[in-house]
């Protein structure tokens, strides 16, 4: 560990301990009363704790008419759970979420956390804070959860089940309601240290107070967050060779393949940059043939992270004022910020495009009076083997402008981005009593969340400019290498070698480096800043009375929500308005869309971004009833209007549940409601954003991918119905909840991949495209068209695809929960099993304007690469068992996912195997054709401890106590970041203080 981790660890644990030396005199100052010292630990009972999410009407319980979980602070703490993310994670009903993934399996999103219920997606989750919404990722539909301020938490209330009669068409697969400490008083001040081999560990400090003030009680606090980076060179598992995982392989790699000719354009032979020397194997890659010449594959995982660098800080305060004995009022904000300040990349994208326009081949040329030409010439071919006078230029076949060369800015070689959020969110609220059973609320929300996200890459313009010794800021004028303008050397004779493998270039000439201004002139930011804006009003009328003798809970109400959306691309080349075409100033793209001068924008591999202004206002009418018939039944009906204007429209939907107490021991209980979701803006904008994927019939080479909403688009809807059962005796508590979900028109996008699938069948990238398939209207090809019997799969240049309704999908599973919870003699024992199956996944046929895309599909036990939804583990399953000896807690966590088969392996049709399943230039692989099981146990124990009149809790552990890789997976890393987890076995030590 090196100086500064010492000091930071130091510095983090010590700082609960630090406040020992001033707690004498507190205490004698402001002593705790035996309540206020309760309000500080005390978890609620689920007993008696009124449970509120799914419901607005009062005195629902954890074994009631709904499947709602809830976990108490005291047990979140038992089973060291010190994050939003690692309290999802154990989750059963959760399937992939954000976080933990990385770059690959998170897209865009990086540092932000998610929560998936069902698997149906994180925008079909709602997330609360207090009952208020939750921060959402802008434009994307989804919460952040990684915002939470968990230190300021009390418990947490999962509804595992349809909500959209009580909360709108954003609670389709159930809702998550995060909820703070209330009546709390005192200080406490938190620290934990996660030890993380290969990184410089993880750590968090938080500090919460909270004072009574006569009728008013005051809380506030603040956190800190800190990730390490872990480089993916941390793990083996992640360094497979090429012939066992190809992807994260690619043929476009620095040394490039060249193709020098004379000036009638006759080729003069073609040769990988440095092969006499061999520079290709020196800096970690391989030779490989590809069509009828050799090149230089390279993987580009060695510089990337498994988990990227984060910080994270939180600020949250709240209030609440008894105004009367009958009216009170409770407000709270909150302030996050998450940065990700040096996101890992490839060292650069490979070309797909440039100012010859789309494709990966022969996109750029480097002229013979470029200084550097003479050097790849003589370590290509050999001294004098083609002539000066012969040899005008070379073409690059296949290359990009850092590969196995690395990136000279960064100290690991790597690519470089980032990644910033900031969220502010302020609630505020009345209510009034104008009788034991009768009240009034009326709540406010503003929330704003911010994000701005980029990286880098090159412009094509200024990168061919640079060749032809046009380049940098200070250059003028028109003449090559003169006037301040520089040449730049593209070959590998400017890199001393590959610095995330630590390698050594022999072709490396000293002094023929890129200077930093001509690197930073060509190579641009890519990304946006986007903000959203959410304002909310609530109104609930709700109360208790008697109708015939019989027990009658209602609750009637109204929302208004106004959401504002706004996205600008972080530069002009990122604006597709302002640089449309590859050249600068250039607006010729646009004048026909069926020649190769197609809108590719300003930069080689990503896409561009457009601005967008979009707003949406939605008001909705709901009413709920609850009804008593006798003591042992329990019936609820709900029913929501929700109004989204045009051209979305409205809806009814309504929700029956009922629970019936059959014996002293055994309840019954029911749902059964119709759900909607209306469109964001986003998805009814015909102008979209361009971005770029990893293509199955090319071989898992990267192509550009233009997507666009719909104003076409109608709703969403489902049918949703859960059955359970509820058994109770002794000290244990079991439900089984048989569930599922029936959705019609879908939101998703035209499956690219299904797209590429269809006019050029296979995977080798070099076979032929059908020309007469109705889907090459989708796609754009190299040269500007699709000539039969001669345009390869590794001609596609870019796919288009837009937002529509999908097929039908039929989800439907079990929820199986066990708690046990006694006291022998002086022992606690706090046991929990939670664990769901999930029985069928099935999407019908996707069907769209008459075509065909894919067929039907069960989703349930597989990879689903390339497809919705995702990894679809059929048995997600958490467990605990606590014994708690006085003041000490020793604690045992077990998270268990099954593995499931890679789809790509199988025709989907048939069910036929697909041996091998895939093949490269060395043979075929089955590399991961089923991704193994992950099972997980971890072991904490924690000590309460009274020194000097402070309480103090210590906490050790070890999570993935044998140390449990997981399984391989034909994917870029090697693994599924949805089954299992990279960081290996770590080590935590925490400490809490509360006085």
């Amino acid at each position: 560990m090196n100086r500064k981790s010492r000091y930071l660890w130091g510095t983090i644990l010590s700082l609960p301990l630090i406040t020992l030396a001033a707690s004498p005199a507190s205490a004698q100052s402001a002593p705790a009363s035996d309540d206020a010292e309760a309000s500080q630990t005390a978890s609620p009972d689920p007993s008696t704790t009124i449970i509120v999410t799914g419901s607005y009407i009062r005195g629902t319980s954890e074994e009631g008419v709904l499947p709602v979980d809830v976990f108490g602070l005291d047990e979140l703490n038992e089973r060291g759970i010190d994050s939003p993310l690692e309290f999802i994670k154990t989750l059963p009903s959760v399937g992939p979420v954000l976080g933990d993934s990385n770059q690959y399996a998170a897209g865009g999103s990086q540092g932000v956390g998610s929560i998936n219920l069902r698997s149906l997606g994180r925008e079909r989750t709602l997330v609360l804070m207090n009952g208020q919404r939750f921060f959402p990722e802008p434009g994307d539909g989804a919460a952040d959860t990684n915002l939470i301020p968990l230190f300021a938490l009390q418990r947490v209330e999962v509804l595992k089940d349809g909500a959209a009669s009580t909360y709108g068409s954003d609670a389709i697969a159930g809702v998550a309601n995060f909820i703070t400490r209330k009546n709390f008083e005192g200080i406490e001040v938190a620290g934990n240290w996660q030890f993380v081999n290969g990184s410089d560990d993880n750590y968090q400090a938080s500090i919460l107070a909270g004072k009574n003030f006569g009728a008013a009680n005051i809380l506030v606090g603040a956190g800190f967050q800190h990730r390490s980076e872990l480089p993916a060179t941390e793990r083996a598992f992640t360094q497979r060779p090429y012939e066992v995982n190809p992807s994260g392989w690619s043929p476009l790699n620095n040394p490039g393949v060249y193709l020098p000719q004379t000036a009638t354009g006759t080729t003069l032979g073609i040769g990988i940059d440095g092969r006499l020397l061999d520079a290709c194997d020196a800096v970690g890659g391989i030779e490989v043939p590809i069509s009828t010449f050799t090149t230089c594959r390279y993987s580009y995982v060695p510089f990337v992270n498994l988990i990227e660098k984060e910080d994270r800080y939180q600020v949250y305060g709240q209030v609440t004022v008894d105004l009367s004995d009958t009216l009170s009022f409770h407000a709270d904000a909150l302030y996050s910020h998450t940065e990700v300040p040096e996101l890992g990349y490839s060292p650069s994208y490979p070309p797909t495009q440039s100012v010859r326009g789309p494709g990966t081949s022969s996109r750029f040329i480097v002229p013979r009076s470029n200084p550097f030409y003479q050097n790849y010439i003589d370590t290509t071919f050999g001294p004098g083997s083609v002539p000066d006078r012969f040899s005008a230029y070379s073409v690059i076949v296949l290359w990009r402008p850092f590969g196995s060369s690395s990136n000279p800015l960064d100290p690991r070689g790597a690519g470089e981005g980032g990644a910033f959020n900031n969220a502010w969110r302020i609630t505020g609220g009345f209510e009034k009593e104008f009788s034991d059973s009768f009240r009034v609320n009326l709540d406010g929300l503003f929330l704003r969340s911010h994000r701005k996200a980029f990286s880098y890459d090159f412009v094509s313009d200024r990168l061919q400019r640079a060749l032809n010794g046009l380049g940098g800021p200070a250059c003028t004028g028109t003449t090559p290498g003169a006037n301040g303008c520089q040449y730049r050397n593209p070959f590998i004779s400017q890199s001393p070698g590959n610095a995330a493998l630590g390698l050594t270039n022999p072709a490396y000439v000293p002094g023929t480096e890129n200077s930093e201004e001509l690197i930073t002139w060509a190579r641009q930011q890519n990304g946006t800043s986007a903000y959203e804006e959410l304002w909310t009003a609530d109104l609930v009328f709700s109360g208790e009375t008697q109708i015939g003798g019989m027990e009658l809970g209602y609750a009637f109400g109204a929302q208004h929500r106004d959401s504002h959306f706004v996205t600008r691309p972080v530069n002009r080349f990122s604006d597709p308005d302002a640089y449309p075409c590859a050249i600068d100033g250039d607006r010729t793209c646009l004048d026909d869309p069926t020649d190769n001068l197609v809108p590719v924008g300003a930069f080689t591999f990503l896409g561009q971004y457009p601005a967008a202004n979009l707003s949406q206002s939605i008001n909705a009418l709901f009413a709920e009833v609850k009804l008593n018939p006798i003591d042992s039944i329990e019936l609820i009906g709900a029913v929501r209007f929700e109004d989204y204007g045009d051209p979305v429209g409205s809806t009814i939907n309504p929700k029956f549940s009922a629970r019936v107490q059959a014996t002293d021991f055994l309840a019954l209980r029911g749902s059964i409601g119709t759900t909607f979701r209306g469109p964001l803006p986003g998805d009814l904008t015909p102008a979209g954003a361009s971005a770029v994927a990893g293509i199955s019939a090319i071989n898992n080479e990267y192509r550009a991918t233009d997507s666009g909403g719909n104003p076409d688009l109608d709703p969403e809807t489902a049918l949703t119905y859960n059955v359970g059962a509820v058994l109770t005796f002794g000290g244990f508590t079991f439900s089984a909840d048989f569930w599922t979900y029936e959705f019609e028109g879908r939101f998703t996008d035209l499956p690219f991949q299904a797209i590429a699938n269809l006019v050029a069948p296979g995977t080798s990238g070099n076979q032929l495209v059908d020309c007469s398939s109705p889907f090459t209207q989708f796609v754009t090809f190299q040269g500007g068209a699709c000539t039969q019997g001669t345009t390869i799969a590794r001609d596609i240049a870019r796919i288009r695809t837009q937002t529509v309704n999908g097929p039908d999908v039929t989800t439907r599973g079990l929820d199986l929960t066990l708690n046990y919870n006694d006291t022998f003699g002086s022992v606690d024992v706090n046991v929990g099993i939670n664990a769901t199956t999930v029985l069928t996944y099935k999407f019908g046929d996707f069907e769209y304007n008459g075509l065909l895309f894919s067929e039907g599909y069960e989703a349930a036990g597989w990879s689903n690469f390339g497809r919705a939804p995702g990894t679809v583990s059929k048995w997600r399953g958490s467990a605990f068992a606590s014994l708690g000896f006085g003041r000490a807690t020793v604690t045992y966590n077990a998270l268990y996912i099954s593995g499931v088969d890679d789809n790509r392996c199988y025709n989907q049709t048939t069910g036929a195997v697909i041996d091998p399943c895939a093949v490269t230039e060395f043979g075929g692989t089955n590399f991961g054709r089923h991704v193994g099981s992950y099972m997980q146990h971890d072991l904490l124990a924690s000590v309460d401890l009274e020194l000097a009149g402070v309480d103090v809790t210590l906490t050790g552990g070890v999570e993935n106590i044998f140390d449990r890789d997981p399984a391989g997976a034909r994917l870029e890393y090697g693994y599924d970041p949805f089954i299992g987890t990279s960081i290996g076995r770590t080590f935590k030590i925490a400490t809490k203080v509360r006085f």
